[in-house]
């Protein structure tokens, strides 16, 4: 284990991890070195004296005395800034947090599980059976996802529960059913402009939610930029945006949507937004559109 002064200093309260397999099990491997109650979200918007695990940050987030976790865009903004007054451990040699935090904290896990929760990450998740099966059973039930049992079962090295329970969902109906919607999606899907598609899915339909997701791999496969929204009713509610393209840097997309009164932030190449008003998908589209072609050149695309 590291010897760090700062680490031993500061009495941090808790832990914030990404609403992912890599926050799950990076969060429930620090459960065995931080004894501290643990949130799981999408973004952090403010945080005091807490570790945080992977979370993509809101662009004008507050975070104070904090140890942020990460393995992506460690020289970039906005993590960059959180340098100043935060305790920041980030290294991109590593495809998953879960990886780093088990070098880092000298941890014991079985490789296969890091092996897939790297693919996971790259979104390579059909080169490796367990890598699919871990993303399939994620999406088939993303509500009902037990994040804080499978952080517990990390801590106490309980692997197998974990194991049993991925190839139990992973061959559920649920999961078939994913699979083919996400299918069906990929035929229907839209190009907003040039280089970015995007597709659309039922915020209130569980597996119509999993299926956009698994949607999204496949269109970051096929488009320089690729894009899910949910919709509720007629409105847009809100989504995703991810590219597998280094050059691209959406940093500046998400800040033009806040300026459109969106709420939007993420990293370099995947983000998020939410729309606080009522917006038709058809409205939403149209600012998304105008929004890519204002700031195509900043965004390298």
């Amino acid at each position: 284990m590291h010897n760090n002064f700062f680490l031993e200093k500061i009495d941090y309260e808790k832990i914030y991890a990404h609403r992912d397999w890599d926050g799950v099990i990076g969060s429930g491997l620090l459960l065995r070195v931080f004894d501290l109650p643990i949130s799981f979200l999408n973004r952090v918007d403010e945080a005091v004296k807490s570790v945080i695990v992977e979370v993509p940050f809101s662009l004008d987030a507050y975070v104070e005395k904090c140890l942020v976790i990460d393995h992506h865009d460690c020289k970039r903004e906005p993590l960059k800034s959180l340098h100043f007054g935060n305790h920041v451990i980030c290294d991109e040699n590593y495809s998953s947090v879960a990886s780093l935090i088990v070098d880092y904290f000298d941890l014991d896990t079985p490789e296969e599980i890091l092996d897939a929760l790297d693919l996971i990450e790259m979104g390579e998740i059909d080169r490796d059976d367990l890598a699919y099966k871990m993303f399939i059973s994620f999406v088939s039930d993303m509500n009902n996802f037990p994040y804080m049992d499978f952080a517990r079962a990390v801590k106490m090295g309980d692997w197998d529960r974990i194991i049993r329970w991925v190839d139990n969902k992973s061959s559920s109906k649920d999961a078939e059913l994913v699979v083919l919607i996400s299918k069906n999606k990929l035929k229907n899907r839209k190009e907003l402009i040039d280089g970015v598609q995007l597709i659309t899915y039922n915020v209130r339909d569980k597996l119509d939610v999993g299926a956009a997701r698994l949607a999204l791999l496949e269109l970051e496969k096929t488009a320089k930029i690729g894009i899910i929204i949910g919709v509720d009713d007629i409105y847009a509610r809100y989504g995703v945006i991810a590219t597998k393209k280094k050059k691209i840097n959406l940093i500046q997309l998400f800040h033009e949507l806040n300026r459109m009164s969106w709420k939007a932030g993420g990293r370099s190449r995947v983000g998020g937004f939410q729309i606080p008003y009522e917006l038709t998908l058809d409205q939403a589209i149209s600012m998304l559109k105008e929004a890519f072609l204002g700031k195509r050149k900043e965004i390298n695309l």
